[in-house]
């Protein structure tokens, strides 16, 4: 099986804390491989799963660890 070009996530903003900060929470629900030979991708969502607002596509890290994330704003 060809290994996906890049993790698809969909982001999740939380509600500012006492001191204004904003958390984003980053939730894998797929992948994206190449079309072959020709330009495109094919995004692979995960079934079952309910997907709205903004969908993000990252390259595949090395340490294999993509099933959710926090990243600060």
């Amino acid at each position: 099986m060809r290994k996906p070009l890049y993790h698809v996530f969909v982001t999740q903003e939380s509600q500012p804390d006492p001191q204004g900060e904003k958390n984003t929470w980053w939730t894998k629900i797929g992948v994206a491989f190449a079309h072959h030979g020709k330009p495109g991708l094919n995004v692979v969502l995960t079934p079952g799963i309910a997907v709205s607002g903004k969908l993000v596509l990252l390259e595949p890290r090395d340490d294999g660890d993509t099933t959710q994330v926090t990243q600060p704003v």
